[in-house]
């Protein structure tokens, strides 16, 4: 496939491996890996044995490699890294070590790419559907920014760095506002990060979508499973209802909504997901497996 790929690893080989198995399935002509570096000595030994695995590719690819020898944070490894391939290509797909794609997910991501090049209201490509939607249209497009595998532009991702400019009082002025597209508890971890207190890049993507009224398309059915739930997860410790979900095909051609409209229901129901009822079930549910 023509569109690169990013990969951003770290310290799990074994989920590392499974997502590898379907990248090389697909292919891609440019793989870039970002990588952070470890937080102690036997940590760096996973890291190694996770970084072997990338020297097995045997087709025919351009590899770039970002590998940091100290540890900077999940927040600064994956911006810095994102920055970095943003510098070199106009488009990629993203890919973490515990999002496994369907093979269906590629072409999905590289013809939306392709449509919504040039249309600055949408600001990425999403392969998670956390819910079963029924719809005449292979994919919609709602506020939430859903990262477990998905891709965007250069174009979309400068506007990262300017959201992470901002001060705090900016989000707080426009709260009342942001909270009629996402769920304040989504707006609260934005805060933190802002303030320093939870070290992701996620939020702050989301963020930036907010700042630009941007939308997310999601496709019909769930292309991406993560694995990644349960011990050695930094922030998917727990398992959810999102770690039930199996990952479909989609099938092509590709049927094309009518017009570009957000899902609010499809929204409402995933600032749901966020509501404290639904982390204290989550954890209740770990306990009892």
């Amino acid at each position: 496939m023509k569109t690169p790929i990013v990969f951003i690893i770290f310290n799990r080989p074994t989920l590392t491996q499974k997502v590898f198995n379907e990248i090389k399935k697909a292919k891609p002509a440019q793989l870039f890996i970002i990588s952070d570096g470890p937080r102690n000595e036997k940590e760096r030994e996973l890291i190694n044995e996770t970084r072997k695995i990338i020297d097995r590719i045997d087709w025919k690819c351009e590899v770039y490699k970002k590998y940091s020898e100290t540890n900077l944070g999940c927040k600064i490894s994956v911006s810095s890294g994102l920055d970095w391939v943003f510098s070199k290509v106009d488009q990629a797909i993203i890919l973490e070590d515990d999002c496994v794609p369907d093979q269906s997910f590629f072409p999905y991501c590289e013809e939306l790419l392709e449509r919504y090049r040039n249309n600055k209201k949408i600001m990425m490509v999403s392969g998670d559907n956390f819910f079963k939607t029924s719809s005449e249209f292979s994919y919609n497009f709602c506020h939430h920014s859903l990262i477990w595998g998905w891709a965007t532009w250069r174009r979309s991702w400068v506007l990262y760095k300017k959201a992470c400019l901002l001060p705090v009082e900016k989000l707080e002025e426009n709260r009342s506002e942001f909270q009629t597209l996402v769920s304040g508890r989504r707006l609260d971890a934005i805060k933190k990060t802002i303030e320093g207190k939870i070290d992701t890049w996620d939020y702050m993507w989301q963020y930036a979508m907010l700042l630009c009224k941007g939308l997310c398309i999601y496709p019909s059915v769930n292309l991406v499973r993560n694995i990644g739930f349960g011990n050695g997860a930094t922030h998917t410790k727990y398992k959810t209802f999102h770690s039930k979900l199996s990952q479909s095909a989609i099938q092509f051609p590709l049927v094309h909504p009518n017009r570009i409209t957000p899902n609010i229901s499809f929204d409402s129901a995933i600032s749901k997901t966020y509501h404290p009822f639904y982390s204290l079930i989550d954890v209740i549910s770990h306990f009892f497996q």
